[in-house]
């Protein structure tokens, strides 16, 4: 397999080829041919505002531009009138008088084709030199009438030199120019491909399992950004890794304590206490509980599964809020006098909000949960319900230990315990809480928050549209 080094010089190495294959053929191939039709182009437009002038009746002017004309281009020019007889030569002429290198033959045949109305372009070449010449014939004509021929002989021998000239400066121009690029190319190349071997080697390295390592590229392009992204992959499967871990351990610990605990009353009262009833009684209390602690445990991790993973369907209507918050707060009684953490519902929004109630509810209890998980005997819980323009806010506030800064960005996160930086151990929970209620809000795409203090209370908040 190529690679894409290789590729990337192969190409650059085409490319120059190609340019210098074209520069050969443009300047050496086709130059004469080229030149020569630019040139005689050239000449017959000189030439024919040179021949307006004796229309205008200027024959001084008419000579003079002739003259130079024949001057600075190195040409032999020849007015013939409509009998064939020279009335004015310039430039270069033969020991007849007449343009050299022109046989009679074809003077005579130029002559007559151009007084038939055409101009023509003849080439010639010297009889015992080999020079080459073009001959141009251009008709005069004086109020419409054609009274003339103006015949202009140009030399070709100058292009011919300028091609050979040419030649050998593109051999140099070629050495050059193919050294160059190939090591132009090689080092393009090799800084093109480095920085994607080294994406390719972390790619590898994360396939792998190994999360650590990141891509040093400095660059500002494409590539730049690429190796921005890998790095961030990595960062963010890192980051999951993590999480996978804290699941493990989490759910390991919480699963644990009540497996013990039901395995353990359970012996006992198969082994010690089956026929007291009052001790049996108690003990089936605490197995049931523990047996529901574990199935919230699952229903957490379900829930969440599918929540994250798009599953989730709104069944959105429109209820009243207060009464939705009141009746979730009424279950908190028993827990209330149990734990000695006051619940309270405060506001008297009489609105109607647009939501799915059921998960508005689940978002509720985790917060609630969360709040007397945090908040020691004779704390306060507070659900308050607060009228916007187009949105009721829903606070749940405690006086309870409060979130350390650092750990408010990350406590939306699967798994996280913020306690865990302090060495504290929290109340009883999966960790997924947070997680719950944070996609079961995006879901309805509301805004939420929080805001905490150690030792005054922490706020969970989220808004409902009307």
């Amino acid at each position: 397999m190529k690679s894409i080094g290789l590729k990337l010089w192969a190409g650059m190495m085409a490319l120059v080829m190609i340019v210098l294959i074209l520069l050969w053929l443009f300047q050496i191939v086709f130059l004469e041919s080229f030149y020569t039709r630019m040139r005689i182009s050239d000449i017959k437009n000189e030439g024919a505002s040179i021949v307006k002038l004796l229309d205008d009746g200027s024959k001084t002017e008419f000579e003079n531009r002739l003259d130079a004309f024949a001057f600075n281009n190195n040409l032999s020019i020849e007015m013939v009138d409509s009998g064939g007889n020279s009335i004015y030569i310039t430039g270069a002429t033969g020991s007849s008088g007449h343009m050299p290198m022109i046989r009679n033959s074809a003077r005579v045949e130029a002559f007559q084709e151009v007084m038939a109305g055409k101009e023509i372009t003849v080439p010639l070449v010297h009889p015992r030199f080999g020079n080459k010449f073009m001959l141009i014939g251009l008709p005069v004509k004086i109020s419409g009438e054609l009274t003339g021929v103006l015949f202009i002989n140009m030399p070709l021998a100058p292009v011919e030199d300028t091609a050979s000239i040419l030649k050998k400066q593109l051999l140099f121009i070629t050495l050059i120019l193919l050294t160059a690029s190939v090591i132009i190319s090689f080092i393009i190349s090799r800084t093109f491909t480095k920085p994607i071997l080294e994406i390719k080697q972390v790619a590898e390295k994360i396939a792998s399992g190994d999360f650590s390592d990141r891509i040093t590229s400095s660059n500002k392009d494409e590539i730049g950004k690429l190796a921005e992204t890998i790095n961030y992959m990595g960062q963010q499967l890192s980051k999951i890794e993590q999480l996978r871990k804290d699941l493990i351990a989490n759910v390991s610990h919480e699963l644990r304590t009540p497996l013990s605990l039901i395995r353990g009353y359970a012996e006992t009262i198969r082994d010690v206490t089956g026929n007291v009833p009052d001790k049996r009684e108690k003990q089936l209390g605490i197995i049931i509980e523990e047996t529901e602690r574990l199935g919230k445990i699952v229903d957490d991790i379900l829930n969440l599964s599918q929540l994250q993973t798009g599953y989730l369907s709104l069944n959105k209507s429109r209820f009243p809020i207060m009464k939705t918050l009141a009746a979730v707060v009424k279950r908190y009684d028993v827990l209330s006098q149990k734990t000695g953490v006051q619940i309270v519902l405060q506001g008297s929004s009489d609105g109607l909000v647009e939501a799915d109630e059921a998960r508005i509810e689940q978002v509720l209890y985790n917060l609630i949960n969360n709040g007397f998980n945090h908040t020691p005997r004779g704390g306060t819980i507070t659900v308050n319900a607060i009228d916007g323009l187009k949105a009721v806010r829903v606070e749940v506030s405690d006086t309870g230990s409060g979130i350390p800064e650092e750990d408010l960005p990350h406590i939306w996160d699967r798994y996280y315990k913020a306690e865990k930086a302090s060495g504290k151990r929290r109340a009883a929970g999966t960790g997924l809480g947070l997680a719950i209620v944070k996609s079961v809000l995006e879901a309805h795409q509301a805004a939420y928050g929080v805001e905490s203090k150690r030792e005054v209370g922490t706020t969970f908040w989220f808004e409902l549209k009307k």
